[in-house]
């Protein structure tokens, strides 16, 4: 049985293949029910810890996925990216930590299946506390 409840096979309108993901695990990763525009295209997770907000809006459609971290105290950023065309989500358990994995656009020879581990791109976690990184 594949990993995720829901892989998404559709195309893009342009013929663009939509991002693979299971919202069930960023929920889980990011403990915060997500604000979700009214047609479906795009999920908006915010989650605070420390005075710090991480903020990651995923555009499921486009297979865009934006970034930001900022400071509660002053509400200056701290960080700001966005993936284009990233091909999927992974959760993944490593070290008694839980962090989502985010694939680059072209990371994978062909379309990301949902099952197999993504070799580079950006980790997020909200546990212990909230951290992003690049990893490869």
């Amino acid at each position: 049985m594949k990993r995720y409840n829901k892989v998404l096979k559709s195309r893009h309108a342009k013929g663009k293949i939509m991002l693979v993901w299971d919202e069930t695990d960023v929920l889980a990763v990011l403990e915060v029910l997500p604000e979700v525009e009214r047609d479906g295209i795009w999920h908006q997770y915010v989650a605070e810890k420390d005075g710090i907000q991480l903020k990651v809006t995923i555009y499921q459609y486009d297979g865009d996925v934006r970034f930001e971290l900022t400071n509660l105290g002053d509400g200056q950023s701290l960080f700001t990216m966005r993936l284009i065309d990233c091909e999927g989500v992974h959760r993944t358990f490593e070290n008694d930590n839980e962090y989502l994995d985010f694939a680059p656009s072209k990371c994978f020879g062909s379309r990301y299946d949902g099952e197999q581990s993504i070799p580079f791109g950006i980790r997020i976690r909200v546990n212990p506390s909230i951290n992003i990184s690049v990893y490869g």
